[in-house]
């Protein structure tokens, strides 16, 4: 306030009495500017005093990042944290990081109190802490022409004390001045690091001061030229040409850079030219009110990055949503729930009108979702709509087959409806099955009346299935399946006087625990059923199921072989008949059809029939037999038998008389299980002695005729012969000693010393002693720790090729093979139809695109499939691929291959025709081995000869857990992706390569763990990822292949058999004078490594000292199918003719083997351990004991021996990576392939013995820092096969060589650490490694009248949501560029206090008139619908000067 008058010596004003109050700045109350009020006093108003009297005045007056600090805070695992986010009340950038420590302080606090915590931060606090956007100081040096051109540019920018985000600043601040055309552009920028709070991102960071300092620099140039702003920015603006400059790759297509059309469509729309004159005249006419406008153009450039989505749709037909990116506010799960309602009405159902509303999308979880980094950069809506819009798809892809069924059943259908019906689409086809379970008889009997009078439908009676998933597989589908398992009378078990009737469904377990509480027979039955399959399958099969599988499908049933010697009773039902036959009848009735049910079983009770007492004179002699390759272990019997007589004493005779025989013998060249009848009759009424036992095992002998194609036949006929002996053996031998000992009862039956029960013999391990020298030295080489991967193998998690899921529209491969040696192939022909409707093709040798080829090795090629011949059973012909592995591998069973011989010669099937016809291959020179001596004098030397003995030896199958298998995936850019289970991944690579007719750099071969090889992964491997790689390259499908047991043995091959024919000359006490070899190696059709057999065949030999050794080896090509590298190959087969020729010389000299060996020795350690082990094992008093207990024991003997070996170490070249990450944590690929035998282990511990030489700390638990990653063929050159025993120590080399050298680089930084900190931990070693506005010039108050945008977002996902950020971005660079001011006191703390002085954008200050326009700029094939960025770029907008 001032009184004022007129000055009477001028025109001007006199101010007296002033009084002047302004509010508190610094001051605790307002003031009075007294010194002010003073200096106007008596003074004549005028600008130079008033410009006094101001300065007189003035001198008064920044989710899944949380989770995992959260985790390291707090000490515990990742997955023990759960961060969950519903939606943000705004972020800006300040919730990025900044939210972080306030999630972290909660989580310790709740952690340690074990109580709930929340904070809810007050403005105060959180202004002061929260950082805010980067303050800056910038010096720019700038040259230009006439027209303005920019050279170079020096910023700094304040980070404060902490990094945070900091270092992003430079590239967004760089990315955003190339917003014009300089010409060029130079630029020294630095991060500053001071004790101010951390800044942060603050939307847009670094652009909005990149376009402050850009519109600077353009408004300093305009000014220094004279010119209008508005041209110099026109000027400047990028052409095409120029934007490439300056953006390269990321400029993108012509038609996309929109920006000059925006530029003069802005300045007509929003009548820039017109608006500028008045502005002018305005200003002109208007002292101290001034009107600017201008028009900014900013240019954003587009980043996306990977986010994940996941869909649900519900029961209901609801669809819940979850997504990586963070509702701020900004519109992200509105597009989103669009994007879900546009991707799922490509299904086109009804009711899909409104769908939206059947979309939710739900929180954030951490550790339901990861959520893949931060919400920011203005494209984390176009990311997250991306991700939606591919689980759609996938969605989509399954529905609409299901769709397709149902509208033609009932024409439209309803979302709901349809998603009803996709769970049980899921199950059995109810169109095409049915399955029935029937609670009693009569409704069994209905439902198999029904199929009687039905119209053929094929049906299939049920209870546990178990016969084909174990012996059979069902090459035929069925309409119908009955399931008997609630049938009570087929599940019971009862006992009456004279027998125990078992239902037809009791489990075969359940029948023998009740077995064992009857009589002596039954227990003997009991046991020997205990040794029939595993415990799991004699829990889950039927009693019933085993006879039916005997009597219809052949099965070698030791059941049935033991119930038909008792006598058994077998209860039927057809229709509403029933019937009671014998076992032997319903053994040889015709096959039980589907209508015909065995109901239950009776097994009669002889101890009762026979009325067995103290007093009666009959007694029952009972005995099962049993022998198998293995006594435990679900091993089918080479040969059975169940033997049963009544026997007493002759009355005429000491002797002892058999009657009432019944003697069960199993299947030989017979459909089922017979009876000896004629040797019964036989018996019957004789006086047991030698001869009639004798007489009686001819007449067995004649009774039992092996089929031809029966394995071991002689072994097989002898075996029944032996059963029926060792049954009478006790009485006829025994008599002489205790003719009454057997009358006494039971207990006496048989005499162990005597008596060799094949399936009694215990074969469990009872003791063992294991010793390991251990070298502390190399800890932790040396060391026998657990494998690598034995807990996630033992517990099924481990990851085999066929765990792998199936990718979509997956379809799946089966071989059809030759049985036919050599033969024309004229066609091939899938029957029945119904299995060819999931067949989708046959790929044959026709449709290969490259070379026909799937075996390559340097001795020569093999053709992956047969040509217009097959020239051995086993041979590849064709290739089904159909919808699943089931109708792949029954379309292959049933194809018909129409075979023509006509005018072919015999094929080679033996060795001998090999030699008549001069078929061998030829081995190269470098694999010849050397003969050693001369062989003529050695025979002349000799005391004693063998010449010409004979030695044959068969294959063997390499029965790895894991069968042949490979999945290949077609890739972009020509490529296909192979997963093979393989000893070889390189070969495989190479070979699928030249079969494709592509560059090997197109082929990825990966191999994580292979189970099992034994050298049947090698090379026999690559035809199976050759050939699905080969259909899924031609059908763009992926194609796995899972190799069924039987085609897997049929076709791979196996061990070399061979023929050996062998002379040796020795001396008198066994000293060996020379040894000559004929040996026929029959190797198949194809070479292989067959080549190679005999070097490693002479090397075992040579493990005796012959003095002189020779030998003529051929590799022998057969029409067999081609033999492959098995474990020691060559190796085995040698070592076990040297110990034939031993044996055979200490036989013809009467001496024992082991003494004969014993001097022939060679060098090394050999004689020492030779030695040693004689005395740790007491081999000389064993032997002994061997030798007495053989004296004693007619029929059963025991052996002993030691057997020395000598292997020759060949070593290969191996590659091998070592890479440590950011966490310390070691990553390691080598060229050898994990098969089971501990590789992965081996090179854990040579990489940490060799990375523990940098002798850091905490490096004692350094083998759980190291994880052996899969072989990639494109990511390591492999080097080759995984054999020869040698792998593991290659790749061990090959990973030392490589942590040496990485040692060699961490010991100088290690080094310079302990200079400052004296020890240095592991982990830290590896650290280091358009507007109008209206401004008042005396308060600086700015209105803005009018801001006109025009923004590309190419094509909007969502016009409103769009439109929401693009204003709402305008309006936050307002408050930045006009109103925000982030004040702190001298020691940087900021003083701000909430809203009270620190004031935001408000509806006064938007601009009156806010004109805002999106302009969809077209298709960009290389973003999601064309959509661009709208959260960050229109922020930039809003600069003003």
């Amino acid at each position: 306030m001032a009184e004022v008058f007129h000055c009477t010596t001028s025109n001007g004003i006199i101010l007296s009495n002033c009084w002047f109050a302004f509010g508190a700045y610094g001051t605790k109350h307002p003031l009075r500017a007294t010194k002010v009020e003073e200096f106007f006093i008596g003074k004549v108003l005028s600008v130079g005093v008033l410009y006094e009297a101001v300065k007189l005045l003035g001198a008064i007056v920044v989710p899944e990042f949380a989770h995992t600090t959260i985790s390291r805070c707090l000490g515990i695992p990742e997955h023990n944290v759960r961060v969950i986010t519903r939606r943000v009340g705004g972020g800006f950038g300040g919730k990025c990081f900044r939210a972080m420590p306030v999630a972290t302080a909660c989580a310790v606090a709740a952690y340690k109190l074990q109580r709930p915590v929340r904070i809810y931060m007050n403005r105060k606090t959180d202004m002061i802490i929260a950082g805010g956007r980067h303050p800056m100081k910038l010096t720019y040096s700038v040259g230009f022409k006439s027209d303005g051109k920019i050279t170079a540019l020096d910023i700094l920018i304040n980070a404060g004390i902490s990094v945070d985000v900091s270092p992003i600043m430079p590239h967004h601040i760089v990315e955003t001045l190339k917003m014009y055309d300089w010409g060029a552009l130079s630029f020294d920028i630095k991060l500053c690091k001071t004790n101010h709070s951390s800044k942060s991102a603050m939307r847009a960071p670094g652009e909005v001061q990149a376009t402050f300092t850009a519109e600077a620099v353009i408004e300093h140039v305009a000014t220094t030229l004279s010119l209008d702003v508005d041209s110099v920015r026109s000027k400047n603006l990028h052409n095409f040409n120029s934007l490439v400059f300056f953006f390269e790759g990321s400029a993108g297509e012509p038609v996309e850079y929109t920006l000059p059309s925006i530029w003069n469509k802005l300045a007509i729309s929003s009548s820039f030219k017109e608006r500028t004159e008045k502005i002018k005249q305005f200003n002109t006419c208007n002292k101290w009110q001034k009107r600017g406008i201008s028009r900014v153009p900013i240019v954003h450039e587009v980043a996306l990055t990977p986010t994940p989505g996941k869909i649900s749709i519900l029961s209901d037909g609801s669809v819940a949503v979850e997504v990586g990116g963070i509702e701020l506010g900004q519109g992200l799960w509105t597009k989103v729930k669009q994007m879900a309602a546009f991707a799922l009405s490509s299904i086109q159902c009804d009711e899909m009108g409104d769908f939206l509303e059947k979309i939710r999308v739900i929180q954030a979880d951490t550790l339901s979702l990861i959520q893949r980094g931060l919400t920011a950069g203005s494209t984390k809506s176009e990311s997250t709509c991306e991700a939606i819009r591919l689980c759609c798809n996938m969605l989509v892809e399954r529905l609409i087959l299901i769709n397709k069924k149902l509208q033609e059943q009932m024409g439209s259908v309803k979302w709901s409806t349809l998603i009803l019906q996709y769970g049980s689409a899921l199950l059995l086809d109810s169109r095409r099955y049915s399955w029935y379970s029937p609670v009693s008889i009569e409704e069994l009997q209905r439902s198999l009346s029904s199929v009687e009078n039905g119209n053929g439908s094929r049906v299939k009676v049920v209870v546990g299935n178990i016969g084909m998933s174990y012996y059979y597989k069902e090459l035929e589908s069925f309409d119908k399946y009955i399931d008997l398992r609630c049938v009570p009378e087929l599940s019971m078990i009862r006992r009456d006087d004279i027998r125990m009737i078992i239902g037809a469904t009791v489990r075969i377990s359940k029948a023998i625990e009740a077995l064992r509480e009857g009589n002596i027979v039954w227990k003997k039955i009991a046991d020997h059923m205990e040794k029939v399959a595993s415990r799991f399958v004699r829990n889950s099969a039927s009693l019933g199921g085993n006879l039916v599988m005997a009597q219809r499908n052949h099965f070698p049933s030791d059941i049935a072989i033991v119930l038909l010697a008792v006598g058994l009773l077998v209860n039927l039902m057809n229709g509403l008949k029933s019937e009671e036959i014998t076992m032997e009848e319903f053994l040889r009735m015709p096959e039980l059809d589907s209508k015909s049910i065995l109901v239950s079983v009776k097994i009669p009770d002889w101890d009762r029939i026979m009325s067995i007492s103290s007093g009666t004179k009959m007694k029952l002699l009972f005995e099962t037999y049993r022998a198998t390759s293995r006594p435990l272990g679900n091993a089918l019997p080479y040969s059975n038998a169940t033997l049963m007589a009544k026997i007493s004493r002759c009355a005429s005779s000491d002797g002892m008389v058999v009657s009432d025989y019944r003697f069960a013998f199993g299947a030989y060249g017979t459909k089922h299980t017979i009876r000896a009848t004629k040797v019964e009759e036989f018996l019957t009424g004789k006086v047991l002695s030698v001869d009639v036992l004798y007489e009686a095992v001819k007449l067995l002998r004649s009774i039992v005729v092996l089929d031809d194609d029966t394995s071991y036949p002689a072994y097989r006929s002898s075996l029944a012969a032996g059963f029926l002996f060792e049954f009478f053996s006790h009485l006829v031998e025994g008599n002489a000693e205790s003719p009454n000992g057997y009358m006494n009862g039971y207990s006496t039956l048989m005499s162990p010393a005597r008596h060799l029960d094949h399936g009694k013999v215990s074969t469990l391990l009872t003791s063992g002693k294991q010793e390991v020298g251990l070298n502390k030295q190399y800890h932790p080489v040396d060391e026998p720790i657990a494998k690598s991967g034995a807990v996630i193998q033992a517990s099924g998690e481990a990851v085999y090729v066929d765990d792998i899921p199936s990718p979509t529209k997956c379809l799946h491969g089966a071989f059809i093979f030759s049985t036919k040696p050599l033969a024309r192939v004229k066609g091939i022909e899938l029957k029945p139809k119904s299995v060819a409707d999931g067949v989708n093709a046959v790929i044959s040798f026709k449709d290969i695109l490259g070379e026909n080829l799937g075996i390559k090795t340097g001795f020569g090629p093999e053709p992956l499939f047969a040509d217009d011949f097959t020239r051995c059973t086993g041979q590849y012909i064709a290739l089904v691929v159909a919808d699943t592995q089931k109708h792949a591998d029954m379309a292959a069973d049933l194809a018909v291959v129409d075979y023509d011989m006509e005018n072919l010669e015999p094929p080679i099937l033996s060795v001998e025709e090999v030699v008549r016809k001069s078929s061998f291959f030829e081995v190269p020179s470098f694999f010849q081995p050397k003969q050693v001596g001369d062989f003529s004098k050695g025979m002349a030397e000799a005391d004693h000869k063998i010449l010409s003995a004979e030695i044959k030896l068969g294959s063997q199958y390499y029965f790895y857990m894991e069968t042949q298998t490979a999945l290949a995936v077609p890739d972009e850019d020509n490529c296909i992706v192979v997963y093979s289970s393989i000893q070889a991944p390189e070969y495989a690579q190479s070979t699928i390569s030249r079969c494709l007719g592509i560059p090997e750099h197109n082929v990825r071969v990966i191999t994580r763990r292979v189970g099992g090889g034994f050298g049947g992964k090698a090379m026999e491997a690559i035809p199976v990822a050759t050939a699905c790689a080969l259909a899924a390259y031609n059908l763009r499908r992926p194609v796995p292949m899972h190799m069924n047991r039987k085609t897997d043995k049929k076709t791979t091959g196996g061990r070399h058999p061979m023929e050996v024919t062998y002379s040796v000359g020795f001396k008198e006490d066994g000293k060996m004078t020379t040894l000559h070899l004929d040996i026929l190696i029959n190797a198949g059709i194809g070479v292989d490594i067959s080549p190679i057999i005999p070097l490693f065949m002479v090397d075992a030999i040579k493990k005796y000292d012959w003095v002189a050794f020779s030998f003529d080896i051929k590799v022998c090509r057969t029409n067999h199918s081609s033999k492959s590298a098995m474990r020691g190959p060559g190796e085995v087969q040698g070592t076990f003719i040297s110990e034939a020729v031993i044996e055979h010389v200490a036989s013809v000299l009467s001496m024992d083997a082991d003494s004969g060996a014993a001097g022939e020795l060679k060098e090394y350690t050999l004689p020492s351990i030779w030695d040693k082990l004689a005395a740790s094992s007491s081999f000389k008093e064993r032997t002994d004991m061997i030798k007495q207990f053989n004296m004693c024991n007619k029929w059963q003997k025991g052996g002993i021996s030691r057997v020395p070996i000598v292997h020759e170490v060949l070593l290969q070249s191996n590659p091998g990576k070592v890479s440590i990450l950011g966490d310390g944590s070691v990553a390691v690929e080598v060229g050898g392939i994990e098969l089971g035998q501990g590789l992965w282990t081996k090179v854990k511990q040579m990489t940490a013995i060799s990375l523990s030489a940098i002798q850091c700390d905490g490096m004692g638990d350094f083998l759980e820092k190291i994880r052996i990653i899969q072989a990639d063929t494109l990511s390591l050159v492999q080097g080759g096969l995984t054999a020869g025993s040698t792998t593991s120590e290659c790749s061990c080399e090959a990973v030392r060589i490589c942590c040496n050298i990485l040692v060699e680089r961490l010991t100088p930084i290690k080094e310079k650490f302990q200079e400052q900190m004296g020890s240095v931990e592991w982990g830290i070693l590896i650290l280091e490694a358009t507007r109008q506005v209206e401004v008042n010039l005396l308060t600086g108050q700015t209105t803005i009248l009018q801001s006109d945008i025009i923004y590309d977002c190419g094509q909007s996902l969502n016009p409103a949501v769009d439109l929401e950020q693009i204003e709402g971005a305008f309006v936050q660079g307002i408050g930045f560029f006009m109103l925000e001011e982030y004040l702190s006191n001298s020691d940087g703390l900021v003083i701000l206090e909430g809203t009270w002085t620190y004031k935001i954008p408000t509806v006064g200050t938007i601009p009156r008139q806010f004109n805002v326009e999106i302009m969809n700029s077209g298709h960009h094939k290389k973003r999601l619908i064309s959509s661009k960025a709208s959260g960050e770029p229109p922020l930039l907008l809003a600069l003003l000067h």
